[in-house]
């Protein structure tokens, strides 16, 4: 009788602990997350070409810093984030998920006219 209701005070715990760190979520997106993210797909880009739209990137977006990662437009499913390389002077944009995966990678030009207007 002991272990069960150990049991039953450890399953409440849990249930209750997972509602509390789930609750206030909702809706919110994780901009720091959103931004990680991107700068990661950068950076993993300089090494392989992942099947993004850019390609492979040059070995400078690996030193690019998260200052140069911007926020700039929220849709309904995903973020757009512009980074810019002041080394090569090019600017991409990373389509991310609310959840934080990227989507796509895209350089400027071919972003603005896939995009339907320019940033």
């Amino acid at each position: 009788m002991k272990i069960l209701s150990k049991l039953a005070v450890i399953s409440t715990f849990l249930f209750t602990t997972s509602v509390f760190a789930h609750g206030d979520g909702h809706g919110e997106v994780d901009k720091n997350k959103i931004l990680q993210a991107a700068q990661t797909s950068a950076k993993g880009l300089t090494f392989k070409d992942k099947g993004m739209s850019v390609g492979k990137l040059e070995s400078s977006w690996n030193k690019v810093s998260k200052d140069s990662f911007k926020l700039v437009e929220e849709t309904k499913e995903a973020i757009i984030v512009k980074a810019i390389n002041n080394v090569n002077k090019q600017t991409i944009y990373f389509k991310v998920s609310k959840a934080g995966k990227v989507l796509d990678v895209k350089d400027a030009t071919s972003f603005k006219g896939s995009h339907g207007h320019s940033h």
